[in-house]
């Protein structure tokens, strides 16, 4: 074997993404943004962190600049490479999700609008809080 070469993993994909719900489908598009999150933990094991934030707006000290728009959705989610970010999108559950929910966001071309934004992460951490949320 040559001492110079050397295998790596195929590196870990993050990204963030946006899109907006439509007034009056907060509840129920949260609802199956929830189930949707569970559903890929069941069955994507590649996927390796998927959070779906709202903004943040009970503390009136904590200003977002720019300011938000109370209607968007943020998710942040790592794969393990970037095959398992297009199983992802191109599997059962996101598509089967955006079939039966996909009217619930602002749409673009017949499909929710949204951003990515695909991330190298440089440093950092995941700590998970405990039960008394510290």
């Amino acid at each position: 074997m040559n001492d110079d070469a050397t295998i790596s993993a195929p590196a870990p994909v993050s990204l963030i993404s946006e899109w907006f719900l439509k007034p009056g489908c907060e509840a129920e598009g949260l609802a199956a943004l929830s189930q949707l999150a569970l559903d890929v933990r069941a069955n994507e094991p590649d996927t390796l962190t998927y959070l779906v934030h709202t903004p943040f707006l009970d503390d009136g000290r904590l200003q977002a600049l720019p300011p938000v728009d109370p209607s968007s959705v943020l998710f942040f989610e790592t794969y393990r490479n970037a095959d398992a970010f297009l199983a992802h999108v191109g599997g059962p559950v996101f598509k089967g999700f955006v079939a039966a929910h996909g009217d619930l966001f602002i749409a673009s071309s017949g499909s929710p609008y949204t951003t990515v934004e695909f991330l190298s992460r440089q440093a950092g951490f995941v700590r998970e809080t405990g039960s008394n949320g510290g």
